[in-house]
Formats: structure tokens, C-alpha cells, sequence
């Protein structure tokens, strides 16, 4: 995939805070009545807020790759507005929004973080977002209020462009680097969400949630010639 390609697929499915959200029409009581969800929304929007300090350290390992460096750009962009909708939302019902204190104490924990791996580091990648469309998808699904409902469906729909862009940046570098496919696999199974940097508990897709695993498997099948599954 080039940028070209990319940017064009972003242009076309971009969807705006101001307009296409109606945040005239918020239910807070609805959504009020569902803790552990705004709870996942919370700690999904201090995921996202990370990616400013991520991305730089991801493209640390991949300067060498004109194409994903510049796809990463546009993720970037587009994971921060993901916790900017969903911090609004929160401050709309006033439920627990997050502040600059809690996002700057994320960022010093984490100020040593380095990557040395790229093929390590996309395949985390791609991983990442795909369980994070599904948890997103499921937690749209179940909400309340149809504005989170809006707001977590076209969040996941980012999360799938994501994780595809994120397994044909792999794909490409296992093309250039086919002993490379032992790295990818050793990744896949020792997984853990970029999210686990910054939350205890990752509100990604449940441990046995049966579809997200399988679509998984089957992508890495595709690219490795073998899956998770040992």
C-alpha cells in the first residue's frame, strides 16, 4: 500500500466531530446507566491520547520504510481525534473526563520506550487495531445512547483501516524479508495490546471472543503460512 492509496481510502471515509455527530441529542442518563462501559470508553480515549508519544518511538524502527512511515501520519492524526470524540463525550455527561495531568503521567511512565523491531512492531500493530474494531464494534452495539453508538461504530471502522494498512505494511516487509514470517509468528504469540502500556485491564475484545481470534488466525495464516495456534 502507498500513502497515495491510504490517504485517498481516509479522505474518503472521514467523518467529522462538529457535523457528523449529534451532540444535541447525547442521552447522559441512558449512557449513565452503563458504568463499565463508560469505563472501557474512558480508558479506550487514554489509549488513544498515548499515540503521540507511540508513533514517534514506532517510527523509530521503520525509517527505512517511506510508505509506512507516512501511513503512520495519518494514523496518528486520526488516534488522537479518537480520544479527543471520546474525552468530549465524557465531558458531555459528565462522567470522569480525562485531563492533561492524567495524560502527562501516562507519558512519564513511559518515557524510556524503544522499539528494535519492526516486523515485531507491525505486527503488534495490526493486532492492536484489529481487536480494537471488534471491541469497539461490540461496545457500540450495546450502548444506550445512540451518539455513543454513532461514535464507537465510526471509530471501529477507523480501527479496521487501521489494522488492514498495519497487515499490508507486514506483508510488504515480509515480501522484502521472508525469514522474517519466524518474527511475526513469535509476535503474534506472545501479543500484548499497545494499550497495556497505559491501562491495567485493555478494553479490547473479550479473551474468548471467538470471531475476533479466528479473523486473526486466518490473516496470519495468509501471511505466514501458519497462526497463533501452537
Amino acid at each position: 500500500m502507498t500513502y497515495a492509496d491510504y490517504l485517498s481510502q481516509s479522505e474518503r471515509q472521514r467523518w467529522l466531530i462538529e457535523t457528523d455527530i449529534d451532540w444535541d441529542n447525547v442521552n447522559a442518563p441512558a449512557s449513565l446507566t452503563q458504568p463499565d462501559l463508560l469505563k472501557r470508553l474512558r480508558d479506550a480515549a487514554l489509549i488513544e491520547s498515548f499515540f503521540p508519544i507511540l508513533t514517534p518511538r514506532v517510527l523509530d524502527v521503520l525509517w527505512d520504510d517511506p510508505a509506512a512511515t507516512a501511513i503512520f501520519s495519518v494514523q496518528l492524526y486520526e488516534s488522537y481525534k479518537h480520544f479527543h470524540v471520546f474525552n468530549l463525550y465524557l465531558e458531555k455527561i459528565g462522567w470522569n473526563p480525562l485531563n492533561d495531568d492524567d495524560l502527562v503521567a501516562v507519558r512519564r511512565r513511559n518515557i524510556d520506550l524503544h522499539y528494535d523491531s519492526p516486523t515485531r512492531v507491525l505486527t503488534q500493530y495490526f493486532m492492536s487495531e484489529h481487536f480494537a474494531a471488534h471491541a469497539f464494534f461490540k461496545d457500540s452495539r450495546a450502548a444506550l445512547d445512540p451518539v455513543l453508538k454513532r461514535i464507537l461504530h465510526l471509530v471501529a471502522q477507523d480501527e479496521v483501516r487501521h489494522s488492514q494498512f498495519g497487515y499490508e505494511l507486514l506483508s510488504a516487509r515480509i515480501e522484502r524479508h521472508p525469514a522474517e514470517r519466524a518474527i511475526v509468528i513469535e509476535a503474534a504469540r506472545s501479543y500484548t495490546h499497545f494499550g497495556a502500556l497505559v491501562v491495567d485491564e485493555v478494553p479490547i475484545a473479550e479473551k474468548n471472543d471467538f470471531t475476533a481470534i479466528v479473523g486473526l488466525n486466518q490473516r496470519l495464516v495468509r501471511l505466514c503460512g501458519e497462526g497463533i495456534a501452537v
